[in-house]
């Protein structure tokens, strides 16, 4: 089915709007990503130290508190991580979606485009 010309620009302006969706998309999940890493080297690293070493924990951009219950630490790391992949996962599928959608009308757009530079059919 041949698209106009309004209905090319619809589908160009919803294309804009996609690619700009999935920029977001990508810089949450790049985002996250790095939080999830972090996570993981730290509840790494508080393995490696001994009972008796001193653990600070940053609370609030300059602040960093003695953590006096480094089990409870751990478990909050523990839990903030797979809260984290989660929310991976999750952007990861609405990444998925959206590149599918943006590529579909990308699709839809060059069979209209290339029709139009043919030329109408029947010629008159």
């Amino acid at each position: 089915m041949a698209m106009n010309q309004e209905d090319i620009q619809t589908k160009l302006v919803e294309a804009q709007q996609l690619q700009q969706q999935l920029q977001r998309i990508i810089t949450q999940k790049q985002q996250l990503q790095l939080k999830e890493n972090e996570t993981e080297r730290a509840l790494e690293e508080l393995g490696k130290l001994s009972d008796e070493s001193p653990v600070y924990k940053n609370v609030g951009g300059n602040l960093l508190v003695k953590v006096e219950d480094r089990s409870k630490l751990m478990d909050e790391l523990q839990d903030d991580l797979e809260s984290t992949q989660v929310r991976v996962k999750a952007i990861a599928r609405q990444e998925d979606k959206l590149r599918k959608n943006f590529q579909g009308i990308q699709k839809e757009l060059s069979a209209s485009l290339s029709g139009l530079q043919q030329g109408p059919v029947g010629g008159g």
